[in-house]
């Protein structure tokens, strides 16, 4: 796990929208946004790099870009906000089962990359460390690249759940994919999902600067 720090509650600004949307039954949202992905495909094939994980470091950058989504609620209400997240993504086995790969994050994809690449293929010789379920520095990140959606709804792990959850589905005929959020209304806002949706359209758009 990597370094964190501790939000003081009694100071925070956000404290009385923190402890409100705790009262409800359900704090999370979801919320599915239309990304230009032509670029980057084209970068990818152009350069015989893997779609899948351009696509998945430019998610992880734009997700480390907003101090919101790097926030987890733990021990019962306290906030921590951690220096950066890893993603945990679900890998296909040739068995067509899944296993996960934990993907550490990095700031440029020639560092992203070596890692993630060794972490995928494990995950498709069936290897998983369970220790990685004792970390909550990472957000799930899923592709399902057989369809396109207009919404999705993120399963919960829990109502007090704060790990970002996404899934991202295929390019459609005009170069768009579409991507599904899962957040926790106490920590994030739709202020925030913008910054996120700027900062990925960004990324997206200009793929030589991943």
């Amino acid at each position: 796990m990597n370094s964190y720090t501790s939000i003081d509650l009694a100071t925070w600004k956000r404290r009385g929208t923190f402890e409100y949307y705790r009262t409800f039954q359900n704090q999370l949202f979801n919320i599915t946004l239309e990304f230009p992905a032509v670029e980057l495909y084209r970068y990818a094939k152009r350069n015989r790099i893997s779609f899948f994980l351009l696509t998945l470091h430019a998610i992880l950058r734009a997700v480390n870009s907003v101090p919101q989504f790097r926030q987890r609620i733990v021990d019962g209400g306290q906030v921590i906000e951690f220096e950066h997240v890893a993603a945990l993504t679900p890998i296909m086995t040739p068995e067509e089962e899944f296993v996960m790969a934990l993907t550490e994050y990095a700031p440029s994809f020639a560092e992203f990359r070596g890692q993630a690449e060794a972490a995928v293929a494990a995950a498709k010789r069936g290897e998983f460390d369970p220790s990685v379920r004792q970390r909550n520095d990472f957000i799930c990140a899923s592709c399902v690249p057989w369809y396109g959606f207009r919404s999705l709804t993120q399963a919960a792990l829990t109502l007090d759940q704060s790990i970002v959850i996404l899934t991202w589905g295929k390019m459609d005929a005009s170069g768009n994919i579409p991507l599904a959020l899962q957040l926790n209304h106490a920590l994030v806002d739709g202020l925030h999902v913008g910054r996120f949706h700027r900062a990925l359209t960004g990324f997206l758009t200009a793929p030589a600067s991943l």
